[in-house]
């Protein structure tokens, strides 16, 4: 078992002692000797460096030997371990082991106790954004998919909570009447969409509601908007533009893609939210296919995130030259085919110029 091979030095750390062949010296994996590693120590300019491969030789062996010690690991190690790191022992052992790795990553990094408090994400804010549109069950591929709920979720990076909320219904111009299947899938009745004010004014709203908050402000580092994958802002955000003859929103040019960073960050294949929330041990909180709702869970699922120590970067954007973000029908709306890997060729980014 893997027992006999490491015992705990101290509450932060996994030890294990061997020697080499050039010396007698022990080398434990703990603080003791990441103390006397060439680990960078921390500047507020290298906000990324756990986004960077460690480059230094004998860093990278104890990295890597300490990564095997981990993969041999039972359950019950790996939550104890965590557990002397006060960090969360929730979600599928793959989760768990990452979590551990990335801790001791860390450590690696900035050679201190608590590393992850030592990690300043780029930005003050995270705006996360899902959209509810018009559909059909028998929708073709030209189907005018006409934006009827926008939410907004505000995270504070620092603070690692939900602070603010947004939504509004919209009223469609194109096809006002809602489907059935619409309705039911999303929850949305027709007397409120009839209510709410059409997109333009609807955006005008929302950029108000930003603009209160000092989150559209010149310093980049403020506020960055975040989705869970491509199609809200790529798809339906610049199909509504057209339908409206109105500009596409610079502030959502680029954004954070959350399905693609979590997929990286935690070594999984892209996954809906559902199944995000099932890998870390959450279970969804309110209903499938509301817009709020589902902004809810996708800031929980980036918060996660934050706590386990990732650097939330933009990741995606809109592509300058690629029109099947306008074209691309999606069966059922948001259902089964977004909850499928997307394909490879979507990471290649090309931005609009601004």
């Amino acid at each position: 078992m893997a027992s006999s091979n490491m015992t705990s030095h101290n509450e932060n750390s996994l030890v294990e002692t061997k020697k080499t062949s050039k010396s007698s010296k022990n080398h434990t994996y703990d603080l003791d000797w990441i103390k006397n590693t060439n680990a960078k120590p921390f500047f507020t300019d290298d906000r990324y460096l756990l986004k960077k491969p460690i480059t230094d030789q004998g860093c990278q062996k104890r990295l890597s030997k300490y990564n095997g010690l981990v993969n041999r690991l039972v359950p019950e190690q790996i939550d104890e371990e965590l557990k002397k790191r006060q960090l969360s022992t929730s979600g599928e052992i793959k989760i768990r082991r990452i979590r551990l790795k990335h801790y001791y990553k860390a450590q690696l990094t900035f050679g201190c106790e608590n590393p992850f408090k030592m990690i300043q994400q780029h930005f003050e804010y995270i705006a996360i954004i899902d959209f509810e549109a018009t559909c059909d069950n028998n929708q073709g591929n030209n189907y005018p998919h006409e934006i009827i709920e926008f939410p907004i979720v505000l995270i504070d990076a620092k603070q690692q909570i939900i602070v603010d909320k947004f939504q509004s219904y919209c009223r469609p111009t194109i096809k006002p009447i809602l489907s059935n299947f619409c309705t039911e899938l999303t929850g949305i009745e027709q007397h409120q969409v009839d209510n709410a004010p059409t997109f333009p004014e609807v955006l005008h709203n929302v950029e108000s509601w930003l603009n209160e908050r000092n989150l559209l402000s010149s310093n980049k580092r403020r506020c960055a908007f975040a989705t869970d994958g491509p199609w809200d802002f790529a798809k339906f955000l610049r199909m509504q533009c057209r339908f409206n003859s109105i500009s596409y929103p610079r502030w959502a040019k680029k954004w954070i893609n959350i399905r693609k960073e979590f997929a990286n960050f935690y070594s999984l294949q892209r996954c809906g939210i559902g199944k995000m929330l099932e890998s870390l041990g959450l279970i969804f909180d309110g209903r499938h296919h509301s817009g709020l709702d589902d902004s809810v869970n996708i800031a929980r699922i980036a918060l996660e995130l934050i706590k386990d120590g990732c650097v939330l970067l933009l990741n995606d954007g809109v592509r300058a030259s690629d029109p099947k973000f306008i074209d691309l029908n999606i069966s059922n709306d948001k259902t089964e085919d977004l909850d499928e890997e997307e394909s490879p060729q979507n990471d290649s980014l090309v931005v609009l110029d601004e």
